[in-house]
């Protein structure tokens, strides 16, 4: 594919491109209709007729004219026209554009399908690497490129699931008669079903974990250096699928206590109408009569049934209690624990030994991230044999410093070259690297 300037190219055709509204719903009419066959003029103008009725009313005005025009717009790029059959059909570009359009709205979310998906990736990435030789780039194409666009399309689908929840109760709330109540019940309902989709989807996204794993260790290989785009690319669509899933997640749990505030604040209002409502209504239809020497009574509306207004009595209360709770409580026996000496020993001993390889680890990357800051690049084949020397040939700290070295500068201000000529150390006959250079980007 050239390279192009999307923006220049774009702008002179975009409403050719990306139908406006008329248009754009008059090519979903005819797909509807007519799909992968072949219709008339006749018939175009049929279905331009009922779009454009259907949105702004009756309109005679110059209508062949218009219909002309809007003919010629979609076949730039959405329709043919067959000039000796003078039929016209669906171009590739205008199916994938009502396809797209049919599967967005069609499209449901499946959780099982979700982690059906991650399953299959991670048995067919690990099939792939166990032939000989590992056939990565392969998987990458076949498998990965395939699923990766699909599995995203399932969080997009919740993401909107969740608009159209909240889209639902801005509109409900604001019908006249409008049960409130039953409005929110049902949309906090909707609400905690995405809820539960999205924990589905979470517990799907754990194998996404097991991936990361199996493309972390080929790191371990020199071998495997040559595939650091691909391992990267992986490993970045993993986390922002993750990130993806959170951001759901956290937008209906900040939507929750919304309604709850409302309903509270609703419940707050109706009590205040109700209560005024009641004293105005007393106001209105209560009277009174007044006795000879007797002071005025209050007659309430026959509506109102009679109630007496006494000031509580101060009633006493006793507490009862028994010889047992003043009896003191026999102390518990100490636990009795036992301890394995020479076993927490060895824990030790281990602990202290992986402190000691991680700080080894941090050194070293700390010593390669300062040369490239003096330096503005890092020859890293040379210093991968160098921490060998000064490691007393240990393999492990190496191979997990340029592991850590390669997370650390994949951003923007790093860029990671790979040659594949060979680099060979004198003291290391059995082991060679590629030629990898870390350089820093001004």
């Amino acid at each position: 594919m050239k390279e192009i300037d999307l923006y220049s190219e774009a702008k002179p055709r975009y409403y050719q491109l990306i139908p406006n509204k008329k248009d754009g719903l008059i090519l979903l009419a005819l797909y509807q209709k007519y799909q992968k066959q072949e219709f008339t003029e006749e018939q175009i103008i049929q279905v331009i007729t009922k779009v454009l009725s259907d949105l702004d009313g009756a309109n005679q005005r110059d209508e062949n004219n218009r219909n002309n025009i809007i003919i010629l717009r979609l076949q730039e790029f959405f329709l043919w026209r067959d000039r000796k059959r003078k039929v016209y059909g669906f171009k590739n570009y205008g199916e994938e554009f009502c396809q797209k359009v049919f599967m967005r709205l069609s499209e449901s979310y499946h959780p099982a399908k979700i982690e059906r998906l991650f399953k299959n990736l991670l048995e067919t990435l690990k099939a792939s690497l166990e032939k000989k030789p590992p056939e990565m780039l392969f998987w990458m194409s076949d498998h990965f490129d395939v699923r990766s666009t699909e599995l995203a399309q399932q969080i997009e689908i919740l993401d909107q699931q969740v608009s159209e929840s909240v889209d639902d109760f801005r509109f409900q709330i604001k019908q006249p008669q409008a049960n409130i109540l039953q409005v929110i019940e049902t949309i906090s309902t909707g609400l905690d079903h995405i809820k539960k989709h999205v924990h589905e989807l979470t517990t799907g996204f754990q194998i996404t974990y097991d991936i990361d794993d199996i493309v972390q260790d080929m790191l371990k290989d020199a071998a495997n250096f040559e595939l650091l785009d691909s391992i990267n690319l992986v490993l970045q669509y993993n986390q922002n699928v993750r990130n993806h899933l959170d951001q759901v997640s956290t937008r209906i749990d900040k939507i929750k206590p919304r309604i709850r505030e409302f309903i509270f604040e609703f419940n707050q209002r109706e009590l205040d109408r109700k209560t005024d409502k009641f004293l105005h209504f007393l106001l209105d239809n209560a009277s009174y009569i007044r006795e000879r020497n007797q002071p005025k009574r209050l007659i309430f509306p026959e509506e109102i049934e009679s109630f007496t207004i006494r000031i509580p009595e101060s009633v006493p209360r006793f507490y009862i209690l028994t010889e047992r709770d003043f009896a003191r409580k026999a102390p518990l026996p100490p636990a009795v624990r036992s301890v394995d000496v020479e076993q927490t020993k060895q824990m030790m001993a281990k602990n202290i030994e992986k402190i000691e390889i991680k700080k080894r680890i941090q050194y070293w990357a700390t010593e390669a991230l300062n040369q490239i800051d003096r330096e503005g690049k890092l020859d890293f084949s040379p210093f991968f044999f160098n921490i060998l020397n000064h490691e007393q040939h240990n393999l492990n700290i190496a191979v997990r410093t340029a592991q850590k070295l390669v997370k650390q500068c994949n951003s923007w201000q790093y860029e990671i070259t790979v040659d594949q000529n060979e680099y060979h150390d004198p003291h290391y006959l059995n082991l060679s690297l590629w030629n990898m250079t870390i350089l820093k980007k001004t």
